[in-house]
């Protein structure tokens, strides 16, 4: 398994910032492992969302991530049990925000599991990356939200 995790203060509240993170079209101005959005559906503080992949900058395959949120304090994304891309890995990530007298102390953390035999191959190339650009996600996410 390969983790990346973020950490920012930010100047808006738990509301503004998960929301933006449900907006996937501009949420992907911060996160550059989304790729081209192919739908996103809500019912309430449950849904779906269809985006294709991008790892390392190479274009991955699409899928399709469930996701729930508690308002204003969590949101869980995680992949739908499919045969591809199952069959090669699965996702899981989470935002967490905790309200401050300044915004909001938000905690992101992205996990991919790749099955072996790809896992012994890719993890090493992947695994500092991903922790780097979870960072770096942050940051951007920071910087768009406070401009």
């Amino acid at each position: 398994m390969i983790v990346g995790e973020g950490k920012a203060l930010i100047r808006r509240s738990p509301r503004d910032i998960l929301e933006f993170v449900l907006d996937l079209e501009r949420y992907r101005e911060a996160d550059t492992k989304i790729g081209r959005v192919h739908f996103v559906e809500r019912d309430g503080n449950r849904g779906r969302a269809r985006y294709a992949g991008r790892v390392r900058g190479l274009p991955g395959p699409a899928e399709t991530v469930c996701w729930e949120l508690e308002p204003w304090s969590r949101l869980h994304f995680w992949s739908t049990p499919s045969l591809w891309p199952g069959v090669l890995y699965r996702f899981d990530g989470l935002f967490t925000c905790e309200e401050t007298a300044d915004g909001a102390r938000v905690h992101h953390r992205e996990a991919v599991s790749l099955r072996p035999p790809l896992a012994w191959v890719v993890e090493p190339f992947l695994r500092d990356w991903l922790a780097r650009d979870t960072v770096e996600e942050m940051a951007r996410m920071k910087a768009l939200l406070e401009r």
